[in-house]
């Protein structure tokens, strides 16, 4: 018996799916424009240099159980003493700022960003970023 299988479409983000709030949030110096790294999803682009240590944030969204979470790519854990493991989750783009657009990196070498949590809030510092560069993050996380 031949059974054929179709991939369901992946959803691809646009400009047009942007919401107001993020595109107003955006710093001066990155611009959301199709992303090199993940062809379904839109990235953050440098439009000048950005010096090392520059922090952005915070990361928003709803914080929600792990179990309630569809998909980790839009979203951090954070430990809250009172309330456990819970999860920041910006899937939903009008619960989340520009942050959410920024991709993860496929190797170290690409990095360009690091997160960062300070009193259970994230937040994006830079290592040297140049004009035209594509904001990148890897999974290293520093406490302060």
């Amino acid at each position: 018996m031949n059974q054929s299988t179709t991939d369901s479409p992946v959803a691809v983000e646009t400009l047009d799916d942007v919401p107001e709030h993020v595109l107003r949030g955006l710093p001066e110096d990155v611009r959301l424009f199709p992303s090199a790294v993940d062809k379904t999803r839109l990235g953050v682009w440098a439009t000048k240099s950005i010096l090392k240590g520059k922090k952005f944030g915070p990361f928003v969204g709803d914080k929600k159980k792990r179990s309630q979470v569809k998909s980790n790519v839009y979203m951090w854990e954070v430990y809250y003493p009172n309330l456990g493991w819970m999860c920041v989750d910006a899937t939903d783009p009008e619960k989340g700022n520009w942050l959410r657009y920024i991709n993860w990196a496929r190797s170290g070498k690409e990095q360009n960003l690091f997160p960062l949590e300070i009193n259970r809030t994230i937040y994006y510092k830079s290592l040297k970023v140049s004009l035209g560069w594509l904001l990148l993050l890897t999974l290293f996380i520093l406490i302060y």
